[in-house]
């Protein structure tokens, strides 16, 4: 029935293109049939819709402080250039989906809770897609027994909630891209997707106050020690001084210098911490961001996923894949020689 598609260590171009013909004319119904089912599939599948919100988080404004301050830089908690934490991180973790899952969003006309709206199909199974149904009964039976109804329903928002959502960023520009995928209300995804912004924006403010507060609370301590050696230099001049009316010998000069040297270098060190104070002052209540956002979330004017002629190429290589890896297994013997 075949010829060799491999003679001697050579391919046969002539036999495999044979063999390709005859798995097409072979196959070409059943082929049919399968796209048949693919298009009853996707007429009768909810449709998704999709969201993209786009920001920077390297925007970095212009200092003002005297040019005496610029080593300061480096005690500040976080620079306006660093957002001191990975979006991509925090994206995944318990706070951002809880902040985003427990928000409210107007779904159907009501205001409702995304662990409300996704987490009510915690105990669906059927599905019109047989392997997606095989994986919701595999992810039932793994689930912990312990578990209550409000903490599957959680589980199950945040578990549709990762699956909807993905992140990308542009490490040469820190642009960041989110875009949010949900089924039947389109608007749903604009306010999942400006939500997703704002928990990013409110963390990476608490990031900078946390921060703030703890170098002030470090620097405030530090302050008070210089503050208490400056006094103490001081007083040692003060002495000296008193005891020493006219300095007339070299060892009395040059004792003067290095009090005055003592008290100008604790001087300095208390203003410049001081000036560090007022600032970690400012971090701790700056409600300002790095991050600026380029685009508002905005909807696709096009439904979610694949178009219907990309599915049918892909379905017709993955069912020739299929057609020919039967094939070749149950005639290998007379295809390879």
């Amino acid at each position: 029935m075949y010829k060799p598609i491999i003679e001697e260590e050579s391919i046969n171009f002539s036999n495999l293109f044979y063999f390709i013909k005859y798995i097409i004319q072979s196959y070409f119904r059943v082929a049919i049939y399968v796209i048949l089912l693919f298009f009853l599939y996707k007429f009768i599948k909810t449709p998704s819709y999709s969201s993209q919100i786009s920001f920077y988080t390297n925007y970095e404004q212009s200092s003002r402080l005297p040019s005496s301050l610029g080593f300061i830089t480096s005690l500040s908690g976080i620079s306006n250039s660093d957002l001191g934490f990975s979006v991509s991180d925090y994206i995944n973790s318990d706070k951002f989906l809880k902040y985003v899952l427990e928000n409210e969003y107007n779904i159907d006309g009501e205001k409702k809770t995304l662990v409300d709206y996704w987490g009510a199909n915690y105990n669906k199974i059927f599905s019109i897609n047989p392997i997606g149904m095989l994986l919701k009964i595999n992810r039932n039976l793994n689930l912990a027994k312990n578990l209550s109804i409000d903490e599957k329903k959680f589980l199950y928002a945040k578990e549709a909630l990762l699956n909807n959502i993905s992140y990308s960023e542009d490490p040469r520009t820190s642009l960041n891209i989110i875009t949010i995928t949900v089924d039947t209300f389109p608007e749903l995804s604009k306010e999942i997707a400006k939500s997703a912004f704002e928990s990013i924006i409110d963390y990476s403010n608490e990031v900078t106050n946390t921060k703030g507060k703890e170098k002030r609370g470090f620097i405030e301590s530090r302050l008070s020690e210089v503050k208490i050696d400056l006094e103490n230099a001081e007083n040692k001049m003060l002495l000296f001084l008193e005891k020493n009316k006219n300095l007339d010998s070299p060892s009395l000069i040059l004792q003067s210098d290095r009090l005055k040297r003592n008290i100008m270098l604790h001087n300095q060190l208390y203003l410049s911490l001081s000036d560090q104070l007022e600032l970690a002052k400012i971090d701790e209540k700056d409600n300002t961001s790095p991050i600026f956002l380029l685009d508002n979330a905005t909807l696709s004017s096009y439904k979610a996923g694949r178009s219907m002629f990309e599915s049918i190429i892909l379905l017709l290589i993955i069912l020739f894949i299929i057609f020919a890896s039967f094939e070749i297994y149950k005639n290998k013997e007379e295809l390879f020689t």
